[in-house]
């Protein structure tokens, strides 16, 4: 009887990332893959002249939603409390509003 050297192997299926971050990371994969493709189905019905507008235009909108959440989701990370009190400081301003 042949014996695989697999036999005996246990394969580790843990995340890489964490559950936290999961929502997020799979949203902005979903508009990443999903958004151009609406675009390019809904743009098809339109007429010739209109369509490359639309294309253009609902690019960069999908461009502009990803970097600002993106960009939310780093200020997030870094924290906000964290911002807040350093910009409170600098300013003499109350951290009780």
């Amino acid at each position: 009887m042949l014996t695989s050297c697999y036999d005996n192997q246990e394969t580790s299926m843990t995340n890489s990332t964490p559950v936290k971050s999961d929502l997020f990371t799979r949203a902005v994969a979903a508009v990443a893959i999903g958004g151009p493709i609406l675009l390019v189905l809904f743009s098809g019905t339109l007429p010739q002249g209109s369509r490359g507008q639309l294309i253009v235009d609902g690019h960069m909108f999908i461009v502009t939603a990803l970097a600002t959440a993106l960009i939310l989701r780093a200020v997030y990370a870094l924290g906000f409390s964290h911002a807040r009190k350093r910009l409170a400081l600098s300013q003499n301003l109350p951290l009780t509003a």
